[in-house]
């Protein structure tokens, strides 16, 4: 019997039948479609299950992408969202002798600690079985070995091949046993190094918060957004916090040494954390790194490899819009409130589905305008970088907001609004909020460290409906207006992207640099 089928075959052991899973509500069913407990497929497991997901890679454009699996999106039922493989009438699942692995470990999951410093075998007391089992009880202690040993020996390159299926730490998760052997392997700890979690933001804040920066990628939910990527790893040195990316074997410093600390030392442990990590074959890379910190890294022996830039905006003069330079960006955000009523609110976790679905549209019209190789690489890498924000948008902090067109006029065949929508609703599938308007335009955002400076960090409108866009824009630099400058980010070396920012009359750009050591 191969590993996986031994986990079905422990927990039939424990007592616990495909008859009492059957007669029980709490799993294959979640309360939100961002809930971490949708099962999570890797690309082959996906792939056999047939389920089609952007977010799997599988059957979509970004289908070459290194994403290794996701948590594909679920089905709306009543008041609940249900995994895509359960059977509606039955409850029972379709691909129950494929299901993922994910699906056969459960009740018990793997989730990381609060840090990300080890993995855990945990239990989730919000199964029935599991609250029916007392902690100390033999069948249950004998259980929890065999599964350590499954997940710790044969299963480990399967976990380290595709982290995903490694959930965040959760209170409701009773704490069971450390898997060594795939900590190691996820978490790098023989490198004495801890996984980027979202539940580390708090407890690193101060390095984050240390110097007054007003630059998006030093900010927490900048770097850990790209997760679904990159391998994130962090440590902390000489009171310095050390941020490493790693993809394909390489690794790198995904920003500066953060914090007050003596960024010397700690630059000397990152160089050494990367020489083991990328061998022979290349030397350290640090992204990110602003003018103030350029000395300490030169005295290292770093060397300038690229140099990038991030556009700062007065948000006054971008929600007034006052004088001629904005003519025509006043003239397209009229014309659309004239043709259209759109409702601007705050983003939920139910307007995922319509946000992803909205993504997925936009993200091929502009490849099909854009033919550009590196323009539809950034591309649907951006689009990881989408689903994550919409899905972890609350637990970071996130500002997030949606537009969306009024039903009614939806309806409407006297203008433009009711063939678009139709047409939109046919190519994009359920584009329509929990309320049932489409939605049009999502945005999101967080303030930086300087506490001055807002980022605007994504942002997608529907290009079907001229002056969206612009009033989007608008909208959002209305609801951030206390903070007196805008940071648009960077321009990726695109030059439309360049032109779009330059447009918003920067009232300073800031320089960002690439440093690399001689391999």
């Amino acid at each position: 019997m191969n590993p996986a089928g031994q986990l079905t075959a422990l927990w039939r052991k424990a007592g616990l039948t495909s008859q009492r899973c059957l007669a029980c509500d709490v799993c294959c069913r979640f309360a939100s479609p961002t809930a971490c407990f949708i099962p999570f497929f890797s690309r082959a497991e996906a792939t056999e299950c047939g389920v089609r997901s952007a977010e799997c890679g599988v059957g979509e454009p970004e289908a070459a992408s290194p994403q290794p699996g996701a948590r594909p999106p679920v089905v709306p039922e009543g008041q609940w969202w249900r995994c895509p493989l359960r059977d509606a009438t039955s409850q029972a699942c379709t691909m129950y002798d494929r299901r993922p692995l994910d699906c056969r470990l459960y009740p018990f999951v793997l989730m990381f600690d609060e840090t990300g410093r080890q993995v855990w075998l945990g239990a989730d007391e919000a199964c029935p079985f599991v609250c029916q089992q007392p902690p100390g009880g033999a069948v249950w202690q004998e259980a929890a070995d065999e599964a350590a040993g499954l997940l710790d020996g044969p299963l480990a390159n399967a976990i380290a091949a595709a982290p995903g299926i490694v959930s965040r730490f959760h209170d409701h998760v009773r704490p069971l046993r450390v898997l060594g052997n795939v900590t190691r392997r996820v978490c790098r700890s023989d490198l004495g190094l801890a996984r980027l979690v979202p539940t580390c933001q708090e407890p690193l804040a101060p390095f984050f918060k240390a110097r007054p920066t007003c630059l998006t990628g030093h900010a927490f939910p900048a770097i850990y957004l790209w997760a679904d990527l990159l391998n994130l790893h962090w440590r902390v040195d000489a009171d310095c916090l050390l941020v490493f990316a790693e993809s394909d074997g390489v690794g790198f410093l995904m920003a500066p040494p953060l914090g007050t600390g003596d960024v010397t030392a700690a630059l000397r442990a990152a160089a050494d954390i990367m020489a083991a990590i990328n061998g022979p074959r290349c030397g350290a890379r640090a992204q990110e790194v602003d003018e103030a910190l350029l000395p300490a890294f030169a005295a290292e022996g770093w060397q300038i490899g690229h140099r990038a830039q991030e556009y700062i905006c007065d948000t006054a003069s971008l929600v007034e819009l006052r004088g001629r330079h904005w003519d025509g960006r006043r003239h397209d955000i009229r014309r659309f409130e004239k043709l259209h009523r759109a409702e601007w609110r705050p983003y939920t976790p139910a307007d995922f589905p319509a946000c992803v679905a909205l993504l997925h549209r936009w993200q091929q019209e502009r490849a099909a305008a854009h033919p550009d190789p590196l323009y539809r690489d950034q591309l649907a890498a951006a689009a990881f970088l989408h689903r994550r924000t919409l899905r972890e948008a609350a637990e970071l902090g996130l500002w997030g907001f949606v537009a969306e067109l009024d039903a009614k006029e939806a309806g409407q065949d006297s203008t433009t609004t009711a063939a678009t929508v139709s047409v939109v609703r046919a190519e994009s599938g359920n584009r329509q909020s929990a309320i049932g308007n489409p939605v049009v335009a999502y945005t999101f955002g967080f303030p930086l460290a300087d506490q001055a400076t807002f980022a605007d960090f994504i942002e997608v409108a529907d290009l079907s409906y001229p002056g969206l866009a612009a009033w989007t824009f608008n909208r959002f630099c209305r609801e951030v207006r206390d903070w007196p400058f805008l940071n648009l980010g960077p321009d990726s070396e695109l030059p439309n992207l360049a032109a779009a920012k330059l447009a918003c009359r920067p009232s300073r750009i800031v320089p960002t640099y690439v440093l690399n050591t001689p391999s």
